[in-house]
Protein backbone atom coordinates (compact mmCIF):
# COMPACT_ATOMS: atom_id res chain seq x y z
CA UNK A 1 0.00 0.00 0.00
CA UNK A 2 1.53 3.74 -0.51
CA UNK A 3 1.90 5.87 2.31
CA UNK A 4 -1.43 7.70 2.42
CA UNK A 5 -3.38 8.28 5.54
CA UNK A 6 -5.94 8.66 4.70
CA UNK A 7 -5.81 5.51 2.21
CA UNK A 8 -8.06 6.16 -0.83
CA UNK A 9 -11.04 4.47 -1.54
CA UNK A 10 -9.70 2.73 -5.09
CA UNK A 11 -6.40 3.27 -6.64
CA UNK A 12 -4.83 1.70 -9.43
CA UNK A 13 -1.52 2.13 -10.38
CA UNK A 14 0.14 1.45 -13.39
CA UNK A 15 3.53 1.06 -11.35
CA UNK A 16 5.85 3.49 -13.26
CA UNK A 17 6.87 7.12 -11.77
CA UNK A 18 6.73 9.99 -13.35
CA UNK A 19 8.48 13.21 -12.95
CA UNK A 20 7.12 16.91 -13.54
CA UNK A 21 7.75 20.78 -13.35
CA UNK A 22 6.83 22.24 -10.50
CA UNK A 23 3.87 24.26 -11.94
CA UNK A 24 -0.09 24.27 -11.61
CA UNK A 25 -2.89 26.08 -13.43
CA UNK A 26 -4.28 28.60 -10.99
CA UNK A 27 -8.03 29.19 -11.73
CA UNK A 28 -9.79 31.46 -9.98
CA UNK A 29 -11.96 28.54 -8.44
CA UNK A 30 -8.96 27.15 -7.62
CA UNK A 31 -6.69 29.65 -6.18
CA UNK A 32 -7.37 28.35 -2.31
CA UNK A 33 -6.32 24.50 -3.31
CA UNK A 34 -3.25 26.00 -5.34
CA UNK A 35 -1.96 28.06 -2.64
CA UNK A 36 -2.25 24.69 -0.26
CA UNK A 37 -0.50 22.72 -2.68
CA UNK A 38 2.49 25.62 -2.81
CA UNK A 39 2.78 25.46 1.18
CA UNK A 40 2.87 22.16 1.85
CA UNK A 41 4.86 21.37 -0.77
CA UNK A 42 7.32 23.88 -0.19
CA UNK A 43 6.99 23.23 3.77
CA UNK A 44 7.37 19.11 3.02
CA UNK A 45 9.38 18.90 -0.14
CA UNK A 46 11.07 21.80 -0.53
CA UNK A 47 9.79 21.87 -3.89
CA UNK A 48 8.29 25.03 -4.91
CA UNK A 49 5.46 25.65 -7.06
CA UNK A 50 4.87 28.51 -9.66
CA UNK A 51 1.21 29.26 -11.16
CA UNK A 52 1.25 29.52 -15.00
CA UNK A 53 -1.20 30.16 -17.76
CA UNK A 54 -3.30 27.11 -19.55
CA UNK A 55 -1.46 27.10 -22.67
CA UNK A 56 0.93 24.65 -22.53
CA UNK A 57 2.65 21.87 -21.00
CA UNK A 58 1.01 21.97 -16.90
CA UNK A 59 1.55 19.94 -14.75
CA UNK A 60 -1.17 20.15 -12.05
CA UNK A 61 -4.61 21.04 -13.22
CA UNK A 62 -7.75 21.43 -11.05
CA UNK A 63 -10.81 19.96 -13.10
CA UNK A 64 -14.32 20.93 -12.20
CA UNK A 65 -17.02 17.98 -12.38
CA UNK A 66 -20.38 18.69 -11.13
CA UNK A 67 -21.25 14.69 -10.80
CA UNK A 68 -18.84 14.17 -8.02
CA UNK A 69 -19.93 14.63 -4.11
CA UNK A 70 -18.98 17.73 -2.33
CA UNK A 71 -15.82 16.14 -0.72
CA UNK A 72 -14.80 13.73 -3.33
CA UNK A 73 -11.85 13.72 -5.76
CA UNK A 74 -10.17 11.97 -8.63
CA UNK A 75 -6.28 12.40 -8.85
CA UNK A 76 -5.41 11.10 -12.06
CA UNK A 77 -1.33 10.86 -12.82
CA UNK A 78 -0.15 10.15 -16.62
CA UNK A 79 2.18 11.42 -19.38
CA UNK A 80 0.03 14.69 -19.92
CA UNK A 81 0.63 15.61 -15.76
CA UNK A 82 -1.80 15.53 -12.85
CA UNK A 83 -5.30 16.48 -12.79
CA UNK A 84 -7.31 16.80 -9.53
CA UNK A 85 -10.96 16.51 -10.07
CA UNK A 86 -13.78 17.40 -7.98
CA UNK A 87 -16.76 19.70 -8.23
CA UNK A 88 -15.13 22.34 -5.66
CA UNK A 89 -13.29 23.36 -3.45
CA UNK A 90 -13.55 21.01 -0.83
CA UNK A 91 -12.28 18.21 -2.99
CA UNK A 92 -9.42 19.62 -4.83
CA UNK A 93 -8.26 20.78 -1.14
CA UNK A 94 -8.80 16.67 -0.05
CA UNK A 95 -7.08 15.60 -3.52
CA UNK A 96 -4.35 18.57 -2.60
CA UNK A 97 -3.77 16.72 0.53
CA UNK A 98 -3.38 13.28 -0.87
CA UNK A 99 -0.92 14.90 -3.54
CA UNK A 100 1.42 16.41 -1.04
CA UNK A 101 1.35 12.88 0.61
CA UNK A 102 2.29 11.05 -2.56
CA UNK A 103 4.89 13.44 -4.22
CA UNK A 104 8.29 13.49 -3.88
CA UNK A 105 11.17 15.76 -4.29
CA UNK A 106 13.64 15.35 -7.73
CA UNK A 107 15.75 18.10 -7.10
CA UNK A 108 15.13 21.53 -8.49
CA UNK A 109 11.48 22.66 -9.15
CA UNK A 110 10.33 18.84 -10.08
CA UNK A 111 8.88 16.44 -8.26
CA UNK A 112 8.05 12.85 -9.08
CA UNK A 113 4.96 10.99 -8.37
CA UNK A 114 3.51 7.40 -8.88
CA UNK A 115 1.02 7.35 -12.39
CA UNK A 116 -2.25 5.92 -12.04
CA UNK A 117 -5.64 7.06 -10.77
CA UNK A 118 -6.81 7.73 -7.60
CA UNK A 119 -10.97 7.76 -6.91
CA UNK A 120 -11.61 9.07 -3.02
CA UNK A 121 -14.31 10.91 -0.84
CA UNK A 122 -14.85 9.91 2.75
CA UNK A 123 -17.11 7.65 4.30
CA UNK A 124 -18.05 10.11 6.99
CA UNK A 125 -18.79 13.73 6.60
CA UNK A 126 -17.77 14.57 10.32
CA UNK A 127 -14.24 14.13 10.36
CA UNK A 128 -13.17 16.36 13.66
CA UNK A 129 -10.71 17.00 16.29
CA UNK A 130 -11.69 19.60 19.30
CA UNK A 131 -8.97 21.94 21.36
CA UNK A 132 -10.31 23.51 24.93
CA UNK A 133 -9.17 26.91 24.30
CA UNK A 134 -10.92 28.24 27.58
CA UNK A 135 -9.16 26.07 30.83
CA UNK A 136 -5.49 26.74 29.65
CA UNK A 137 -4.62 29.72 27.50
CA UNK A 138 -3.24 28.69 24.12
CA UNK A 139 -1.04 31.22 22.30
CA UNK A 140 -2.90 32.11 18.96
CA UNK A 141 -0.03 30.17 16.57
CA UNK A 142 -1.82 27.05 18.51
CA UNK A 143 -4.56 27.41 16.89
CA UNK A 144 -3.26 27.93 13.29
CA UNK A 145 -0.97 24.60 13.79
CA UNK A 146 -4.32 22.81 14.11
CA UNK A 147 -5.62 24.03 11.28
CA UNK A 148 -2.66 22.51 9.12
CA UNK A 149 -2.76 19.34 10.73
CA UNK A 150 -6.37 19.14 9.85
CA UNK A 151 -5.76 19.92 6.56
CA UNK A 152 -3.06 17.34 5.89
CA UNK A 153 -4.73 14.60 7.40
CA UNK A 154 -8.71 15.73 5.82
CA UNK A 155 -9.93 16.44 9.43
CA UNK A 156 -12.72 18.71 8.15
CA UNK A 157 -13.47 20.31 11.06
CA UNK A 158 -12.10 22.01 13.88
CA UNK A 159 -14.15 22.21 16.96
CA UNK A 160 -12.64 25.14 19.73
CA UNK A 161 -13.93 25.36 22.91
CA UNK A 162 -13.68 29.16 23.64
CA UNK A 163 -15.49 29.29 26.80
CA UNK A 164 -15.83 27.73 30.10
CA UNK A 165 -15.56 28.41 33.83
CA UNK A 166 -11.73 29.14 33.65
CA UNK A 167 -12.06 32.08 30.72
CA UNK A 168 -14.11 33.47 28.14
CA UNK A 169 -11.47 34.03 25.60
CA UNK A 170 -13.60 35.30 22.46
CA UNK A 171 -14.12 39.12 21.52
CA UNK A 172 -17.74 40.13 22.17
CA UNK A 173 -18.81 43.99 21.11
CA UNK A 174 -22.02 43.50 22.55
CA UNK A 175 -20.66 42.01 26.00
CA UNK A 176 -17.26 43.33 25.85
CA UNK A 177 -16.74 42.74 29.75
CA UNK A 178 -16.86 38.94 29.20
CA UNK A 179 -13.50 38.81 27.56
CA UNK A 180 -11.32 37.14 30.56
CA UNK A 181 -7.98 40.00 30.39
CA UNK A 182 -5.10 38.59 29.11
CA UNK A 183 -6.69 35.25 28.19
CA UNK A 184 -8.99 36.07 25.12
CA UNK A 185 -8.06 36.36 21.84
CA UNK A 186 -8.83 40.12 19.26
CA UNK A 187 -11.05 40.12 16.95
CA UNK A 188 -8.50 40.47 14.74
CA UNK A 189 -6.82 37.44 15.54
CA UNK A 190 -10.20 35.79 14.73
CA UNK A 191 -10.59 37.13 11.11
CA UNK A 192 -7.47 35.78 10.69
CA UNK A 193 -7.98 32.23 11.96
CA UNK A 194 -11.04 32.10 9.81
CA UNK A 195 -9.32 33.87 6.75
CA UNK A 196 -6.64 31.21 7.00
CA UNK A 197 -9.13 27.90 7.96
CA UNK A 198 -10.87 29.47 4.58
CA UNK A 199 -7.80 29.30 2.82
CA UNK A 200 -6.61 25.76 3.67
CA UNK A 201 -10.47 24.44 3.30
CA UNK A 202 -11.07 23.58 7.01
CA UNK A 203 -14.20 24.61 8.95
CA UNK A 204 -13.94 26.06 12.15
CA UNK A 205 -16.76 25.24 14.85
CA UNK A 206 -16.50 27.66 17.83
CA UNK A 207 -18.45 26.70 20.62
CA UNK A 208 -19.57 28.81 24.04
CA UNK A 209 -20.48 25.99 26.42
CA UNK A 210 -24.02 27.49 28.13
CA UNK A 211 -25.98 27.12 30.74
CA UNK A 212 -23.34 25.77 32.71
CA UNK A 213 -19.69 26.27 32.70
CA UNK A 214 -20.59 29.80 32.65
CA UNK A 215 -18.88 31.75 35.40
CA UNK A 216 -17.05 34.53 33.51
CA UNK A 217 -21.26 35.54 32.67
CA UNK A 218 -21.90 35.79 36.65
CA UNK A 219 -18.48 37.62 37.22
CA UNK A 220 -19.22 40.31 34.42
CA UNK A 221 -22.97 40.68 33.85
CA UNK A 222 -24.32 38.89 37.12
CA UNK A 223 -27.37 41.48 36.92
CA UNK A 224 -28.84 39.80 33.32
CA UNK A 225 -27.18 36.29 32.93
CA UNK A 226 -27.41 35.64 37.19
CA UNK A 227 -24.82 34.52 39.75
CA UNK A 228 -26.19 31.27 40.70
CA UNK A 229 -23.60 29.13 38.30
CA UNK A 230 -26.10 28.58 35.55
CA UNK A 231 -27.46 30.72 33.14
CA UNK A 232 -30.52 32.89 33.83
CA UNK A 233 -33.92 31.61 32.26
CA UNK A 234 -35.34 35.46 32.78
CA UNK A 235 -36.64 37.13 30.04
CA UNK A 236 -34.20 39.91 29.80
CA UNK A 237 -31.47 37.01 29.99
CA UNK A 238 -32.32 35.04 27.33
CA UNK A 239 -32.85 37.95 24.99
CA UNK A 240 -29.45 38.51 25.23
CA UNK A 241 -28.06 34.75 25.08
CA UNK A 242 -29.92 35.12 21.63
CA UNK A 243 -27.77 38.00 20.90
CA UNK A 244 -24.66 36.26 21.81
CA UNK A 245 -25.05 33.67 19.55
CA UNK A 246 -25.85 35.90 16.56
CA UNK A 247 -23.09 37.87 17.25
CA UNK A 248 -21.17 34.48 17.67
CA UNK A 249 -22.15 33.18 13.80
CA UNK A 250 -21.12 36.76 12.14
CA UNK A 251 -17.72 36.39 13.73
CA UNK A 252 -17.41 33.43 12.17
CA UNK A 253 -19.17 33.65 8.78
CA UNK A 254 -17.76 30.48 7.38
CA UNK A 255 -18.81 28.33 9.94
CA UNK A 256 -21.48 25.92 8.93
CA UNK A 257 -21.79 24.80 12.69
CA UNK A 258 -22.05 26.53 15.78
CA UNK A 259 -21.98 24.41 19.15
CA UNK A 260 -23.74 26.09 21.90
CA UNK A 261 -22.91 23.85 24.76
CA UNK A 262 -25.49 21.88 27.40
CA UNK A 263 -23.50 20.19 29.35
CA UNK A 264 -23.20 19.38 33.36
CA UNK A 265 -25.22 22.43 34.02
CA UNK A 266 -26.70 22.35 37.51
CA UNK A 267 -30.27 22.63 35.53
CA UNK A 268 -32.22 22.19 38.92
CA UNK A 269 -31.15 25.55 40.53
CA UNK A 270 -33.46 27.02 37.78
CA UNK A 271 -36.93 25.86 40.12
CA UNK A 272 -35.33 27.71 42.84
CA UNK A 273 -34.75 30.89 41.26
CA UNK A 274 -37.83 33.60 41.26
CA UNK A 275 -37.23 35.34 38.51
CA UNK A 276 -37.00 31.97 35.95
CA UNK A 277 -40.20 30.41 36.94
CA UNK A 278 -42.35 33.89 36.76
CA UNK A 279 -40.69 33.77 32.95
CA UNK A 280 -42.32 30.53 32.29
CA UNK A 281 -45.16 31.06 34.08
CA UNK A 282 -45.67 34.47 31.53
CA UNK A 283 -44.79 31.53 28.70
CA UNK A 284 -48.00 30.11 29.90
CA UNK A 285 -45.93 27.28 31.54
CA UNK A 286 -48.21 24.99 34.42
CA UNK A 287 -44.96 26.12 36.72
CA UNK A 288 -46.96 25.15 39.95
CA UNK A 289 -48.61 22.08 38.55
CA UNK A 290 -45.52 20.81 37.33
CA UNK A 291 -44.02 20.98 40.82
CA UNK A 292 -46.49 19.76 42.37
CA UNK A 293 -46.33 16.87 40.65
CA UNK A 294 -43.82 13.65 41.08
CA UNK A 295 -40.39 14.49 40.55
CA UNK A 296 -41.79 17.70 39.70
CA UNK A 297 -38.35 19.40 39.96
CA UNK A 298 -36.81 17.35 37.70
CA UNK A 299 -39.49 17.43 35.15
CA UNK A 300 -39.34 20.91 35.11
CA UNK A 301 -35.79 21.71 34.85
CA UNK A 302 -35.80 18.94 31.94
CA UNK A 303 -38.51 21.01 30.29
CA UNK A 304 -36.73 24.37 31.21
CA UNK A 305 -33.31 22.81 29.54
CA UNK A 306 -34.67 21.71 26.62
CA UNK A 307 -36.12 25.24 26.00
CA UNK A 308 -32.54 26.96 26.85
CA UNK A 309 -31.66 24.62 24.08
CA UNK A 310 -33.87 25.45 21.68
CA UNK A 311 -33.81 29.52 21.75
CA UNK A 312 -29.78 29.66 21.69
CA UNK A 313 -30.52 26.82 18.83
CA UNK A 314 -33.05 28.34 17.00
CA UNK A 315 -31.04 31.63 17.42
CA UNK A 316 -28.15 29.85 15.63
CA UNK A 317 -31.05 28.43 13.01
CA UNK A 318 -31.81 31.83 12.16
CA UNK A 319 -28.35 33.40 11.09
CA UNK A 320 -28.78 30.16 8.32
CA UNK A 321 -26.42 27.82 10.64
CA UNK A 322 -26.45 24.50 12.72
CA UNK A 323 -26.57 23.90 16.03
CA UNK A 324 -24.49 21.78 17.93
CA UNK A 325 -24.86 20.37 21.46
CA UNK A 326 -23.52 17.78 23.96
CA UNK A 327 -25.47 15.09 24.73
CA UNK A 328 -27.23 16.38 28.09
CA UNK A 329 -31.29 16.26 27.87
CA UNK A 330 -33.79 13.91 28.74
CA UNK A 331 -35.20 11.68 26.20
CA UNK A 332 -38.68 13.09 27.36
CA UNK A 333 -38.23 16.63 26.28
CA UNK A 334 -36.93 15.37 23.16
CA UNK A 335 -39.83 17.09 20.95
CA UNK A 336 -38.71 20.19 21.89
CA UNK A 337 -34.97 20.23 20.81
CA UNK A 338 -35.19 21.64 17.24
CA UNK A 339 -34.87 18.37 14.84
CA UNK A 340 -32.35 19.98 12.73
CA UNK A 341 -29.89 19.86 16.16
CA UNK A 342 -26.73 17.64 15.76
CA UNK A 343 -25.90 15.82 19.02
CA UNK A 344 -22.72 14.65 20.59
CA UNK A 345 -23.28 11.34 22.30
CA UNK A 346 -20.67 10.97 24.63
CA UNK A 347 -21.57 10.12 28.36
CA UNK A 348 -24.90 7.68 27.43
CA UNK A 349 -25.72 9.25 30.39
CA UNK A 350 -28.35 11.79 30.32
CA UNK A 351 -29.75 10.16 27.36
CA UNK A 352 -28.16 7.15 25.68
CA UNK A 353 -27.32 7.00 21.81
CA UNK A 354 -30.25 4.66 20.53
CA UNK A 355 -32.91 7.01 22.51
CA UNK A 356 -31.44 10.29 20.65
CA UNK A 357 -31.17 8.01 17.20
CA UNK A 358 -34.88 6.70 17.70
CA UNK A 359 -35.73 10.41 17.88
CA UNK A 360 -34.04 11.32 14.65
CA UNK A 361 -31.13 13.48 15.95
CA UNK A 362 -28.06 13.56 13.60
CA UNK A 363 -25.69 12.23 15.62
CA UNK A 364 -21.71 12.29 16.39
CA UNK A 365 -19.32 9.72 18.21
CA UNK A 366 -17.35 11.95 21.22
CA UNK A 367 -17.10 8.37 22.73
CA UNK A 368 -14.75 9.20 26.18
CA UNK A 369 -12.86 6.27 25.42
CA UNK A 370 -10.38 6.23 23.01
CA UNK A 371 -11.42 9.50 22.09
CA UNK A 372 -10.65 12.00 25.22
CA UNK A 373 -7.17 13.23 25.51
CA UNK A 374 -7.11 14.88 29.20
CA UNK A 375 -2.87 16.20 29.29
CA UNK A 376 -1.09 14.34 30.54
CA UNK A 377 -3.53 11.94 33.02
CA UNK A 378 -5.93 10.20 30.58
CA UNK A 379 -5.18 9.33 27.02
CA UNK A 380 -5.22 6.24 24.96
CA UNK A 381 -2.70 4.57 22.80
CA UNK A 382 -2.88 5.96 19.30
CA UNK A 383 -3.74 1.86 18.59
CA UNK A 384 -6.98 1.96 21.05
CA UNK A 385 -7.63 5.13 18.71
CA UNK A 386 -7.43 2.94 15.73
CA UNK A 387 -9.03 -0.15 16.72
CA UNK A 388 -12.26 1.73 17.86
CA UNK A 389 -15.34 2.22 15.34
CA UNK A 390 -17.94 4.88 14.80
CA UNK A 391 -20.91 2.85 15.84
CA UNK A 392 -18.96 2.08 19.43
CA UNK A 393 -19.19 3.95 22.77
CA UNK A 394 -17.13 3.47 26.14
CA UNK A 395 -18.77 6.13 28.06
CA UNK A 396 -16.98 7.07 31.77
CA UNK A 397 -19.87 8.39 34.10
CA UNK A 398 -20.58 5.70 36.37
CA UNK A 399 -24.45 6.11 36.12
CA UNK A 400 -24.17 5.03 32.38
CA UNK A 401 -25.93 1.82 31.55
CA UNK A 402 -22.60 0.94 29.49
CA UNK A 403 -20.03 2.17 32.15
CA UNK A 404 -17.34 -0.75 32.14
CA UNK A 405 -18.17 -1.96 29.42
CA UNK A 406 -19.21 -0.34 25.86
CA UNK A 407 -22.40 0.18 23.43
CA UNK A 408 -22.42 -0.62 19.77
CA UNK A 409 -25.26 0.10 17.59
CA UNK A 410 -26.09 -1.36 13.99
CA UNK A 411 -24.23 0.76 11.06
CA UNK A 412 -26.01 3.68 10.18
CA UNK A 413 -25.74 6.81 8.16
CA UNK A 414 -27.19 9.12 11.12
CA UNK A 415 -24.02 8.84 13.08
CA UNK A 416 -22.14 11.15 11.27
CA UNK A 417 -18.54 10.71 12.04
CA UNK A 418 -16.48 11.50 15.39
CA UNK A 419 -13.94 13.65 16.78
CA UNK A 420 -11.17 13.47 19.17
CA UNK A 421 -11.42 15.75 21.84
CA UNK A 422 -8.58 17.36 24.18
CA UNK A 423 -9.24 18.95 27.29
CA UNK A 424 -7.33 20.99 29.69
CA UNK A 425 -8.44 20.25 33.24
CA UNK A 426 -4.94 18.47 34.70
CA UNK A 427 -2.87 20.78 32.88
CA UNK A 428 -2.69 23.65 35.36
CA UNK A 429 -2.09 21.56 37.97
CA UNK A 430 0.73 19.25 36.38
CA UNK A 431 2.84 21.78 33.98
CA UNK A 432 4.64 24.79 36.31
CA UNK A 433 4.99 26.36 32.45
CA UNK A 434 1.47 26.26 31.14
CA UNK A 435 2.56 26.52 27.50
CA UNK A 436 5.10 23.54 27.77
CA UNK A 437 1.34 21.71 28.77
CA UNK A 438 -0.17 22.93 25.95
CA UNK A 439 2.72 21.83 24.00
CA UNK A 440 2.68 18.08 24.96
CA UNK A 441 -1.44 18.35 24.75
CA UNK A 442 -0.49 19.03 20.76
CA UNK A 443 1.52 16.06 20.89
CA UNK A 444 -0.86 13.77 21.91
CA UNK A 445 -3.35 15.17 19.77
CA UNK A 446 -1.12 14.71 16.25
CA UNK A 447 0.16 11.50 17.56
CA UNK A 448 -3.79 9.99 17.45
CA UNK A 449 -5.51 11.56 14.66
CA UNK A 450 -3.90 9.98 11.92
CA UNK A 451 -6.30 7.13 13.45
CA UNK A 452 -9.01 8.83 13.88
CA UNK A 453 -8.89 10.42 10.56
CA UNK A 454 -8.17 6.78 9.21
CA UNK A 455 -11.11 5.38 10.66
CA UNK A 456 -13.82 7.93 9.74
CA UNK A 457 -12.32 8.00 6.07
CA UNK A 458 -13.29 4.13 6.43
CA UNK A 459 -16.24 3.25 8.05
CA UNK A 460 -14.77 -0.64 7.92
CA UNK A 461 -11.07 -1.41 8.38
CA UNK A 462 -9.21 -1.80 5.22
CA UNK A 463 -5.74 -2.87 7.27
CA UNK A 464 -4.75 -4.16 10.36
CA UNK A 465 -2.31 -2.29 12.89
CA UNK A 466 0.36 -3.34 11.69
CA UNK A 467 0.48 -2.39 8.18
CA UNK A 468 -1.34 1.42 9.30
CA UNK A 469 1.04 1.65 12.17
CA UNK A 470 3.89 1.42 9.50
CA UNK A 471 1.76 4.07 7.23
CA UNK A 472 1.46 6.15 9.51
CA UNK A 473 5.04 6.37 11.03
CA UNK A 474 6.04 7.39 7.26
CA UNK A 475 3.14 9.94 7.16
CA UNK A 476 3.78 11.50 10.11
CA UNK A 477 7.65 12.08 9.63
CA UNK A 478 5.90 14.29 6.40
CA UNK A 479 4.19 16.23 8.71
CA UNK A 480 6.98 16.78 11.12
CA UNK A 481 8.63 18.05 8.27
CA UNK A 482 6.06 20.55 7.47
CA UNK A 483 5.62 21.41 11.41
CA UNK A 484 9.96 22.07 11.19
CA UNK A 485 9.63 23.98 8.30
CA UNK A 486 7.68 27.44 8.34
Amino acid sequence: MLNLIPYPQKVELTGRTLVFPANAVMTRAAKRPFHTLKTFARRIHSVEFSAIADNGFTSVRFRSSAALAADAYILTVDASGVTIEASGEAGWQNGVSTLVQLMSPVGGSRFSVPEGVIEDAPGCSWRAVMIDLARDWHPFPFLLEYVDMCRFYKIRTLHLHFTDDQSYTLPSRAFPKLSTEGRSYTEKEIRRLCAYARLRGVEIMPEIDVPGHCTSFAQAYGDIFGTNGIISQSEPSMTCMEALFRELCGLFPDSPYIHIGGDEAAIEKWTDCPKCLDAYRARGVDVDGILAGENGKHKLSEIMYATFIKRTADAVLSCGKTPVVWEGFAAEVNGIIPPETVVMSWENFYQVTPSLQAAGFRLLNCSWSPLYVVTPVVYWKPEDVYNWNVYTWRPVHPGSPYAGSSLTIEPTMQVEGGQLLAWGDQIVAKYANVTEGVREEQRLVEERTPALSENLWHREKISDWTEFSARMAAVAALYETFREHK
